[in-house]
């Protein structure tokens, strides 16, 4: 370091840092650019994490496994009828059950129930080295996460449902402590080159646009790419809304209508799965 930039830091207080503890700087024009790594065309993409929040009863739930349909199954996706990349879902889910819930709208969804994953509990060890059972955390266990991704065959989506129940002893209403816990999170969906799809509910209070009424520190909106709202359509009652509030990536402002609708599978076993409908627009509804 010149004299000069050596005595400017000691009239900072500042140490005169080692070659290995400076500031990571990268030259533009030595990054190469690549383009977006879509998993659905537009609106959610890998590398990424993207929001879905709602009211509780409206199907978010469902609406995620759904799409875990489609990608293990390289099916279409809805409305515009391009084709899903085959590839494996994680599923963390912490309200809904995997024998009685999850598993059965799985099937009715015409999932690969083979590429499907549900996390369970993490097994450690206690201060007494005494095994224990505990929840996963977001803020403990990405590395565990990491080795899952690393060990099933191309792993394209993680579902998080909600988001707020895997965060540890995070404030969910500190913005400073959701950005350090979801930063590692969007970082391992970069490196890992998955879609993170966290779940999240809405407040209460319908005052507002929808993007400030996501339950919790508005860093959840922050740290996602693209953020969509499920809403009940007031025009009818049996139909949901899926409409975006937020895409950075792509330029989505098209809406999407669903009905859930009610299935009997073999074994006597009633569950339910998701039924498109028109298109919804800014400009123009449709029944």
């Amino acid at each position: 370091m010149p004299a000069d930039g050596a005595e400017g830091l000691r009239k900072l207080g500042m140490a005169e840092l080692r070659p290995d503890q400076g500031l990571e700087l990268r030259r533009v024009s030595d990054i190469a650019a690549r383009p977006i790594n879509w998993l659905w065309q537009g609106r959610i993409a890998r590398g990424k994490v993207t929001m879905l929040a709602g009211h509780p009863g409206l199907g978010k739930s469902q609406l995620a496994l759904t799409i875990a349909a489609i990608v293990t199954t390289a099916d279409q996706w809805p409305v515009d009828r391009t084709r899903a990349e085959r590839g494996s879902a994680i599923i963390l889910s912490a309200e809904d059950d995997a024998e009685d819930t999850i598993r059965p709208r799985l099937e009715a969804a015409s999932a690969d129930l083979e590429r499907c994953h549900v996390i369970g509990a993490i097994r450690d060890r206690d201060n007494l080295g005494r095994e224990r059972r505990r929840g996963f955390s977001i803020t403990d266990d990405l590395s565990r996460l990491a080795g899952a991704l690393a060990d099933i065959d191309n792993p394209l989506l993680v579902i998080v449902d909600p988001i707020t129940a895997y965060l540890g002893a995070t404030d969910s209403h500190r913005n400073a402590e959701v950005r350090a816990a979801l930063a590692p999170l969007a970082e391992l969906a970069a490196e890992c080159q998955v879609a993170i799809l966290a779940i999240s509910h809405l407040r209460k209070s319908s005052d507002g646009e929808a993007i400030l009424r996501l339950t919790g520190s508005l860093a959840f909106v922050a740290a996602a790419r693209a953020a969509y709202v499920v809403l009940s359509d007031s025009q009818n009652a049996s139909r949901r809304l899926l409409l975006p509030v937020k895409n950075n990536l792509g330029n989505d402002d098209t809406g999407y209508a669903y009905c859930i609708e009610p299935v009997k599978l073999p074994g006597g076993i009633t569950t339910s799965r998701i039924v498109w409908a028109p298109i919804w627009s800014p400009k123009r509804r449709t029944r």
